[in-house]
């Protein structure tokens, strides 16, 4: 059975169309889960990530709506709630990993577990800089939201590695969406169109022109 139809059925309250939903597309969770994770590179367990998947899974199997007349594939849907969750998951707990380092190293020490390691990377200038680097982000992600349809986004967010920085090959991303991949690419590649064409995309290509005009002139 399709995605589609066993969503309709468990909408209905078929609870069994769920468990095939889940069995179904459990690989495409694993691969997902796979940008976020590196073996022995952080605290984070690999469990725990797959769960936050079949959750994303869920929440979008919940959210699927049939009347949408704008309606994604629900695979399409699916992919942005499974990442939705897992890179929350991750945030969350990166977070909380940061502010441990906070913490007294004794009851009855003021010194805190920073104050013992070197070089600590979050100096006021690494800081600035993290922002820096966040707006232009923010901007992005808005205006891929405001130009492309969510296949379009989801793409080039795994081929790109875009919010978590781990790319993913073209043919990859093609069997998440089961797709070959020349499809993928060309999918690609029109979102990419998208992003130039835009008022956002003329603004940023102008701003580039300028500033190596500018550097022609004073090299």
């Amino acid at each position: 059975m399709t995605n589609e139809e066993l969503i309709y059925l468990y909408q209905q309250g078929n609870k069994t169309a769920l468990d095939k939903l889940l069995q179904q597309n459990k690989h495409i969770i694993y691969m997902l889960v796979n940008r976020f994770y590196t073996e022995g590179t952080n605290s984070i367990d690999k469990d725990d990530l797959v769960q936050e998947g079949f959750m994303g899974l869920m929440a979008a199997a919940n959210k699927y709506d049939f009347n949408n007349e704008k309606k994604a594939k629900f695979i399409t849907y699916a992919v942005f709630w499974i990442n939705q969750k897992i890179s929350r998951f991750v945030n969350t707990r990166c977070t909380s990993e940061e502010i441990s380092l906070n913490a007294p190293t004794s009851d009855d020490e003021d010194n805190e577990i920073l104050d013992y390691i070197e070089d600590v990377y979050y100096s006021f200038e690494n800081i600035e800089e993290k922002l820096y680097i966040q707006q232009p982000h923010a901007e992005l992600d808005q205006v891929m939201k405001e130009n492309l349809t969510l296949l379009e986004r989801q793409i080039l967010e795994l081929n790109y590695g875009w919010k978590n920085n781990k790319v993913m090959a073209l043919q990859d991303v093609g069997q998440i969406f089961d797709m070959s991949k020349e499809r993928t690419r060309q999918i690609e590649r029109r979102a990419c169109n998208k992003l130039r064409r835009s008022k956002w995309g003329y603004i940023k290509a102008r701003e580039i022109y300028l500033q190596r005009k500018n550097e022609i002139v004073f090299n």
